[in-house]
């Protein structure tokens, strides 16, 4: 039986509710979702393996692109599943001073800086952002996107993923006394 999720008011307690939390494509829109929206906040929030988060970092591959006047549209593809993220795009005289062209460049967006001259067909990019419901289907409004040209980038979010996954279900373990998983002490064999 999964522990009832926490009181609202402690959400802001949990290191994961302002980090950018790795997530995978399918455990946004897979069959069995890893996310699950909290009740009240609009999709605002969700729980994450029980855990309150609002904000998400993907990595994947770019298999779809558009490009319009107010927004990019991109497909991202990291094996788990697909996921469409939005990239809004503020007027020409409300960038900040960032140049706007179709092909791309440097735009301002709120606080993040975003290059889309980075942003091809068949790229590897890292995006950061939140999850947002547009016409019944969840979406990706970044933030925040980079293309990586490290071959390591991948392996070490997948890795950087894994053990954010082991940790949650280590303290939940050790919450409920089924095992005696310390964070501060790794497990034999780590």
């Amino acid at each position: 039986m999964a522990a009832p999720p926490p009181p609202p008011e402690s959400w802001g307690l949990d290191p994961l509710f302002f980090a950018n939390v790795k997530v995978t494509a399918g455990e946004v829109v897979g069959e069995h979702p890893a996310l699950v929206p909290a009740e009240g906040t609009n999709r605002g929030v969700h729980f994450f393996h029980g855990r309150p988060t609002k904000r998400y970092e993907l990595m994947g591959h770019v298999v779809t692109l558009t490009v319009r006047d107010s927004k990019t549209i991109f497909t991202l593809d990291d094996g788990t599943g697909c996921l469409e993220c939005v990239v809004w795009l503020n007027s020409a005289g409300d960038d900040g001073g960032a140049t706007l062209t179709a092909g791309g460049g440097a735009v301002s967006n709120g606080d993040f800086s975003i290059d889309l001259r980075g942003l091809r067909l068949g790229a590897l990019v890292r995006c950061q952002g939140r999850v947002a419901e547009y016409r019944e289907k969840l979406q990706l409004k970044v933030d925040a996107v980079q293309r990586c040209d490290d071959a390591n980038a991948e392996p070490l979010f997948w890795l950087d993923h894994a053990r954010c996954v082991a940790n949650i279900h280590a303290e939940r373990a050790g919450d409920a006394g089924e095992r005696g998983v310390s964070r501060d002490k790794p497990r034999e064999g780590d």
